[in-house]
């Protein structure tokens, strides 16, 4: 008889078998988890040198824009210098124009003067010629004898003679300098006037070729603008960020190559005025030199040479604008702040450079002229380390052919009309790059 086996037995077996089964699969899943994590994928050497090929292909291409970028703000600055300079020499073309005008002017005025001289000479001259024609002829000698009447009345008639001949002389005399001066103003007329034409076409083309650099100053700036744009687009989809955030790290380099030229400016400031000192002082040792030289060959007791002085600061001993004065001044020019540039302008509604700083200055009864270069020669010197409010600073290669110019209001800030498309603003200084001029100028 066969064994018999009960059904719970085998329900357990069937349980136990589905247990095992179960374990061995969970088994082969967790070995393969493990397996897996314990043998990671690394990407190849060629994968790796491609990343690398690709990561320094957009570095060099960042540092070209980034070139393009740098200069494309060093050609701005220089069209915007070109078209300051443009203006300014029409400003002093048009200075020269009226100075040539108001000397056509005189000279024209003293020639008529002379001339008018010159004819009432003429008319005495004509008068004495009248006045013998109708006695039939001059007096002479001979008739003075024979219609006399005795030694008294000869000597009464020669005298009245003579006296007749004298006035007769000096009227010549008079009619032909007076003739002569008058031809000489006539031909000094003729050639101021000439000067003013010349004048006038100089203007005019001053006037026509500052307009020109104008218009293709503010071409290229707009065109110039557009680049930048996309250069900063450019970079920031190479930097991988937003066009927004370029452009504060594109104002952030900028900011950074405005301080360094400020460091380098004051340097160069005060290198400057540390070569001036010493150039007087030497100055001082040389006259002090030549002294004892000069004593010592007139056999003279020799005085001791005296210390030198400290350099002088080349500011002239005319007094200093009261600050009521300078107050005024200031007002006027932060009273202007917004309004637009506009190259040959002095107000009221738009101004160029030196157009500003004569009508604020006016406000202290001060005369300046509109033109940077004559405002230098207007002003006393005075180093930038000595700066007061309401003194003028310069920019150029020197000061008479200086193209640009501000209002000082201290701590290195001034106010000033920097170019077209511009407006009257506050500026650092040291904002406008390397031709700052070592000394201002103070009205």
């Amino acid at each position: 008889m066969g064994r018999h086996i009960v059904p719970s037995t085998r329900k357990s077996i069937r349980a136990q078998l589905v247990i095992a089964t179960g374990a061995a699969l969970a088994l082969v899943v967790t070995t393969s988890i493990v397996s897996a994590q314990a043998d990671p994928v690394y990407p190849s050497a060629p994968q790796v040198k491609a990343a690398k090929a690709a990561a320094g292909d957009k570095a060099a291409q960042i540092a070209v824009v980034e070139g393009h970028l740098k200069a494309s703000n060093a050609r701005l600055v220089a069209v915007q210098t070109a078209a300051e300079v443009a203006a300014e020499k029409y400003n002093l073309a048009r200075i020269l124009l009226q100075e040539r005008t108001d000397a056509a002017k005189a000279a024209a005025e003293r020639a008529a003067a002379a001339q008018k001289t010159a004819g009432i000479a003429s008319d005495k001259l004509g008068q004495f010629a009248a006045s013998d024609y109708m006695r039939g002829g001059n007096l002479d000698q001979l008739e003075v004898f024979l219609s006399s009447k005795g030694p008294q009345d000869l000597l009464d008639r020669a005298a009245a003679v003579q006296l007749i001949s004298d006035i007769r002389s000096r009227t010549l005399q008079n009619a032909d300098l007076s003739s002569a001066v008058a031809g000489g103003l006539r031909r000094q007329a003729a050639q101021a006037q000439a000067q003013q034409l010349a004048a006038a076409q100089t203007a005019e083309s001053a006037k026509t070729a500052a307009q020109a650099q104008v218009d293709l100053a503010a071409v290229e700036t707009a065109s110039i603008q557009k680049q930048q744009s996309a250069m900063i687009a450019q970079l920031a989809t190479l930097s991988n960020i937003s066009v927004t955030l370029e452009r504060q790290r594109q104002d952030g380099l900028k900011a950074a190559a405005r301080a360094a030229a400020q460091a380098a400016a004051q340097a160069r400031a005060t290198a400057q005025a540390r070569a001036a000192s010493d150039a007087a002082q030497r100055q001082v040792a040389s006259a002090a030199e030549a002294e004892r030289l000069r004593q010592l060959a007139a056999n003279q007791p020799v005085n001791p040479a005296p210390a030198p002085d400290p350099a002088p600061v080349p500011v002239s001993d005319a007094p200093v604008p009261s600050s009521g004065g300078v107050s005024a001044v200031i007002a006027f020019a932060q009273a202007q702040i917004g309004k637009p540039y506009q190259w040959g302008a002095a107000g009221p509604d738009t101004f160029d450079c030196s157009g500003l700083t004569l009508m604020a200055w006016a406000q202290a009864g001060v005369n300046l002229s509109h033109y940077t270069g004559f405002q230098w020669t207007e002003t006393r010197r005075v180093p930038l380390s000595q700066l007061q409010a309401g003194d003028l600073v310069f920019y150029g290669v020197d000061g008479p052919d200086s193209h640009h110019v501000g209002l000082y209001i201290g701590n290195d800030m001034m106010i000033d009309a920097p170019h077209t498309g511009a407006y009257v603003q506050y500026d650092d200084i040291y904002s406008f790059g390397s031709d700052l001029l070592p000394y201002g100028g103070r009205p």
